[in-house]
């Protein structure tokens, strides 16, 4: 009987897989800083991070900083990913369609 799947062993595998999952989570943090801008919320803490590096310029904006400046303020996100303990699974992985 011949196995159909994803052959997790395979570096190219584990490669593409690494990748996906980077793209995944990059767009769900993406999405967090789209909503936390909409709901005026700082949770990655940038003015706390500009009062402590930039404390003269914190002084300038912080009575408009959720409104006016923490919805222009540009993040860059960066993900790595790296998958490990993969010998855990069986070769193949089954594929499931949604």
């Amino acid at each position: 009987m011949e196995k159909s799947g994803l052959a997790v062993g395979k570096p190219e595998t584990l490669t593409m897989l690494e990748r996906e999952k980077a793209k995944a989570v990059k767009r769900d943090v993406e999405a967090a800083i789209r909503r936390s801008r909409e709901l005026r919320s700082d949770f990655l803490q940038l003015g706390d991070r500009l009062y402590r590096e930039h404390p003269q310029v914190w002084e300038k904006v912080k009575d408009d900083w959720r409104d006016t400046w923490l919805p222009r303020v540009a993040v860059e996100v960066k993900v790595t990913s790296k998958l490990e303990r993969t010998g855990l699974i069986d070769d193949p992985l089954p594929i499931r369609a949604p």
